[in-house]
């Protein structure tokens, strides 16, 4: 299940960041409020599930099987945490400097995952394609992303 709620993260995120860049001229605001949305809370969202709710498939998934999961549990607790912060900087009317905020921050999270992903890929002695494409080169690939809409908030404040 975690494989499943994974790719749909994704599908959520890449279509935000679609149509952040499709309504980004002529629409800043709600440009802004599609990315903070979909990166970063539905995103945060389903990745809490991800890592508390289906945390034994998704350990399984990342090649981290444990019979303590705690950590993930505390990895899920951090996501769930900026889903809402991207909600609530949204809905809550918080203006783009909120926005930018939370995206910065989600950003700088994922960026840590990303660079601990690369040196698991590095260090183990089994080389998983799939975590080099997913985990490092996908995820870096939406930090810049959501660095770049941050920035743009700043300007659009």
């Amino acid at each position: 299940m975690a494989k499943y709620i994974s790719i749909i993260s994704m599908i959520i995120g890449a279509a935000g960041i679609f149509f952040g860049f499709y309504y980004l001229n002529n629409l800043p605001q709600t440009s802004l409020k599609i990315v903070t949305v979909s990166t970063v809370g539905i995103v945060g969202v389903l990745a809490f599930i991800r890592h508390v709710v289906f945390h034994k498939s998704d350990a399984k998934r990342l090649g981290w099987e444990t019979e303590r999961p705690d950590w993930m549990f505390e990895v899920g607790f951090a996501n769930l945490a900026f889903g809402f912060m991207g909600f609530i900087a949204v809905f809550a009317n918080w203006g783009t400097l909120a926005q930018a905020l939370v995206l910065f921050g989600y950003s700088f999270y994922l960026l840590q995952a990303a660079m601990l992903h690369t040196y698991r890929y590095f260090t183990d002695e089994q080389k998983n394609p799939a975590r080099l494409w997913r985990s490092v080169i996908a995820t870096l690939l939406y930090v810049v992303m959501m660095i770049f809409f941050a920035v743009e908030a700043l300007s659009v404040n």
